[in-house]
């Protein structure tokens, strides 16, 4: 016995156990994305006033040039490169050589008639001396990409791998100039026509070839070095020299140096310290934030605490926007504001309380805000949303409903990022100085779209909560409205099969939903699980009261039988409600309405005869169990309350306040109430919903004193 009571024992240890195991993975997971270097919790922005005190440099630095500057720098050094041109100085005398060979062949070509016109000797030497005058002279050959600068052009000029030093176009011949001082100096001197056209033709193809040409290859290598050769840095900071004061405006010069000193900051810093105790520093603050979030929950949300599913639920949330949080930190075009972080209050409100929606979004965003080294603007914006997020209506029972609270936190969202703006900017627009310079840079519109897109992907939660009510077991007023349509086909069949329950049904529908929203309890919820309640009547229609004409089939059954009869109800039902998938919440308001109560009339019908023998209530009872909660609660009462005023005939007031005490009496003391969280207080404003309302149902006529002395006689 012993020992089966220590088994016992520690399978109900198992769940405690499984809860703490949660929460310490849910630790280890987060763990995982902590920053493995110190960050200098210096947040800054060009066009801001430095908010902290002043800052001198504690080690000298230098001065990184900004990305956009670097880039301007190597745009304009691309484009004014000078490029280079190589010189072929061999090139005269191999045209030399080319034209004596051109001019004998030529030569011999001529007929008798026009060589005795030529003096080939003195055609040869004027040939030869124009060639030699000109290329000493250069002819350059401008490449396409410079034809527009012209004789302005600019160059390096190399002949093999000797560098001859910058010269501009107008120091040599083009090919143009070239070809008319040929036709100059043949023009000038004393000789045949035929003479000067035979030197014409071939001094003409020999110049067209310059001995100057653009040399691509070495001016791409030269600039491609001299580009990657660009200095990074544009001066230093000395060790002690004075960076920025405070409440001074961060202009484009202080910016640099700040940004500057951040990189040499944290690699000089993370050189020396310790990896290790920086990891156990932000495990200690995760802990810490674990820690109370599991108080909270233990104290405030004890029954979510308790169910290691449902708390499930808010640990992936937790783990899962840790992760989200270091993805975005990982790509630097990305930023914060993309994240939906109000996603968590809108589900977790729509399942639980609204203080845990706003508990469990706080947490979140501070494990965020570590995880991404952000300051206070961030944690402020986000909080004030998700507090929107939480206000806006309790729950999201319509898609109407969930769009304006969208449309709420993308107003929320962009109000409290303009304001902060505007606080630490001033100014809606850049505002430059009278020399151009950039004094501010106004609000920072480019987030605006981030938010927008924020907004726009919390748009997922609507469809997301019902993949989630499946996945963790629990229920939504979105689905609950679903199931309340009488349409639905359990509901339909019913109503065709057994209508007297129906009627009976929407009775205690009636009933409990009235009650339950007195005491503040899940009216909608107690309504639905109503309708469904004695969805196993419709199996076997007749046997219950509120479905029979004249014939009653009891009378063919033992007690025994009948009472089992009535207590299949409850188990075919679950039965019926699992087949259909219902969510478990509505099966438990099947499985609970009766308790663990007895069928009195069958269980003492069956004492009365058989008087000798001693009776097993089991055989007359209810498999259970009672119920857990409040709403579950209410329906037991409103269940049997319903049914029992049907028994009245002619009631008076009196007569339904003093049924409606009876059996909330009765149900006390069989301790059906004894494990749901219901008190005292909320069960006497239920007993007077209850009465109030069955005195409507039941039109109760006024009990005149002649009719109450006779009912005393």
């Amino acid at each position: 016995m012993k020992k089966k009571n220590a088994i016992q024992q520690y399978l109900q240890t198992i769940p405690h156990i499984v809860r703490y195991v949660l929460l310490g993975a849910l630790v280890l997971f987060i763990s995982l994305f902590f920053p493995n270097n110190i960050r200098l919790d210096y947040n800054f922005e060009p066009g801001e006033s430095w908010r902290y005190e002043d800052l001198r440099a504690p080690f000298a630095f230098p001065i990184k040039k900004s990305e956009t500057l670097l880039a301007q720098e190597k745009e304009y050094l691309a484009k004014d490169f000078m490029p280079y041109y190589r010189l072929n100085a061999a090139l005269g005398q191999k045209q030399i050589a080319s034209f004596e060979t051109a001019f004998a062949q030529r030569y011999q070509q001529l007929n008798d008639s026009i060589r005795a016109l030529i003096d080939s000797s003195q055609a040869q030497d004027l040939g030869q001396g124009l060639l030699a005058k000109t290329y000493e002279q250069h002819i350059i050959e401008l490449a396409s990409q410079h034809q527009a600068e012209g004789k302005e052009l600019q160059f390096r000029l190399i002949e093999q791998q000797v560098e001859l030093g910058e010269h501009q176009a107008l120091d040599f011949l083009s090919q143009r100039e070239a070809a008319q001082i040929v036709v100059d100096s043949l023009g000038k001197l004393p000789q045949s026509s035929e003479q000067t056209e035979l030197l014409l033709a071939l001094l003409d193809s020999l110049m067209a070839q310059a001995d100057i040409n653009y040399d691509a290859s070495l001016t791409a290598k030269n600039k491609a070095l001299a580009i990657d050769n660009v200095s990074l840095t544009r001066g230093m900071v000395k060790a002690g020299e004075l960076i920025i004061r405070r409440n001074e405006l961060v202009d484009s010069t202080a910016y640099a140096k700040l940004i500057s000193y951040k990189e040499k900051y944290d690699q000089e810093i993370n050189q020396h310290k310790n990896g290790f105790l920086i990891y156990l520093g932000y495990l200690l603050l995760t802990l810490a934030l674990i820690a109370i979030f599991s108080i909270f929950m233990r104290t405030y949300s004890p029954e979510l605490f308790n169910n290691n599913q449902h708390l499930s639920l808010i640990l992936v949330f937790i783990g899962g926007y840790s992760y989200l949080s270091f993805a975005v930190d990982q790509l630097p075009e990305l930023s914060s504001y993309l994240i939906p972080f109000c996603i968590v209050p809108i589900v977790i409100k729509n399942f639980f309380s609204a203080q845990m929606a706003l508990f469990t979004h706080i947490v979140i965003i501070l494990i965020a805000s570590m995880l991404l080294s952000l300051d206070y603007q961030f944690i402020l914006v986000q909080i004030i949303v998700g507090m929107v997020a939480v206000l806006t209506k309790r729950k999201t029972r319509y898609l109407t409903d969930f769009f304006f609270a969208v449309l709420y936190i993308g107003i929320a969202y962009a109000g409290c990022y303009l304001g902060l703006e505007l606080i630490h900017k001033g100014a809606f627009s850049p505002v430059l100085a009278e020399d151009g310079r950039l004094i501010e840079e106004g609000v920072e519109w480019g987030n605006l779209g981030w938010i927008s897109f924020n907004v726009f992907l919390t748009l997922l939660t609507y469809p997301l909560i019902p993949l989630l009510e499946r996945i963790f077991g629990l229920i939504s007023e979105i689905t609950l409205v679903e199931l309340s349509d009488l349409n639905k086909p359990l509901l339909k069949e019913l109503s065709l099969k057994a209508p007297g329950t129906m009627q009976h049904s929407l009775q205690v529908a009636n009933l409990a939903e009235a009650a339950c929203s007195e005491v503040g309890g899940n009216a909608l919820l107690v309504k639905v699980g109503a309708l469904y309640h004695d969805i196993g009547k419709m199996l076997n229609p007749p046997y219950f009261i509120e479905n029979q004409n004249q014939y009653n089939p009891h009378e063919e059954l033992t007690y025994k039988e009948s009472a089992a009869m009535i207590i299949g109800h409850v188990t075919e039902g679950v039965k019926l409600a699992r087949k259909y998938r219902l969510p478990r919440a509505l099966v438990d308001f099947i499985a609970t309405h009766h308790g663990s109560t007895r069928v009195e009339y069958f269980y003492r019908m069956y004492q009365k005869e058989n008087p000798d023998l001693e009776v097993d209530p089991a055989d007359f009872s209810y498999p259970g169990p009672a119920p857990r909660n409040k709403e579950e609660a209410i329906l037991m009462l409103a269940d049997s309350i319903e049914a029992a005023s049907k028994s009245l005939k002619n009631p008076t007031g009196q007569d339904i306040d003093q049924l409606v005490d009876k059996i909330v009496k009765f149900k006390l003391e069989l301790g059906q109430l004894q494990n749901t969280n219901i008190t005292f207080k909320e069960l006497d404003q239920i007993k007077a919903v209850f009465k109030k309302m069955l005195r409507s149902i039941q039109h109760v006529r006024i009990e005149y004193p002649e009719e109450q002395k006779k009912k005393s006689e």
